[in-house]
């Protein structure tokens, strides 16, 4: 997922010397990356609402490409490993997985501080001598049986999982360029006009 952000200079152009114009393509470059990181540290923000205690990793996932004088063009997009999750919730969509099934905690299966699941933590439940992974009623999953001889849940093997979209990328982007762009190429332009010669 990414969004190119492109600016219209010919209006900033009009009235302005030969010498002026020259320093346009410059100061245009910098408002798009001020717009660009600015809009990065929105998603940021949007993702602490939207999502509950996301990990570092998920966070750092929004990326820039940076405009250039010759290249008036400033990308924001997700890293591709984050993007593999990160489309469910921006999207939406049947998640489908991988090996053989899509192991999903149940609210009796311990979590970490990010409210995830780390193999780890499978391999050293299912080292436990009262947990096994097997099927029962039907329903393949990650059992625990108690003192009581009570059998709980703590996992469920899945075939699909099904997402709706949670996270508007696209109209976090758009709503912060939109509203901060002319605030960012007046403060470079003029600055860079301050220095023409």
């Amino acid at each position: 997922m990414k969004i190119d952000i492109r600016a219209d200079i010919k209006s900033a152009t009009k009235g302005l010397s030969r010498v002026q114009k020259k320093q346009i393509p410059f100061a245009t470059a910098l408002a798009l990356n001020d717009a660009a990181f600015g809009a990065r540290k929105e998603l940021r923000k949007q993702a602490e609402k939207k999502f509950e205690n996301p990990t570092p990793f998920t966070l750092n996932g929004f990326q820039v490409v940076k405009a250039k004088k010759k290249e008036l063009t400033s990308i924001i997009y997700v890293e591709s490993k984050r993007y593999k999750y990160m489309k469910f919730q921006i999207f939406g969509g049947t998640r489908m997985p991988e090996r053989k099934a899509i192991v999903v905690p149940t609210s009796r299966m311990p979590l970490n501080k990010y409210g995830n699941m780390t193999k780890n933590k499978i391999k050293t439940i299912l080292a436990k001598p009262n947990v096994v992974s097997t099927t029962i009623n039907g329903r393949p999953g990650i059992f625990q049986t108690d003192r009581k001889v009570r059998t709980k849940r703590l996992v469920s093997y899945k075939d699909s999982v099904t997402y709706k979209p949670r996270f508007n990328f696209e109209k976090i982007v758009k709503g912060y360029v939109g509203n901060t762009f002319n605030r960012h190429m007046e403060k470079r332009l003029n600055a860079a006009l301050a220095t023409a010669r």
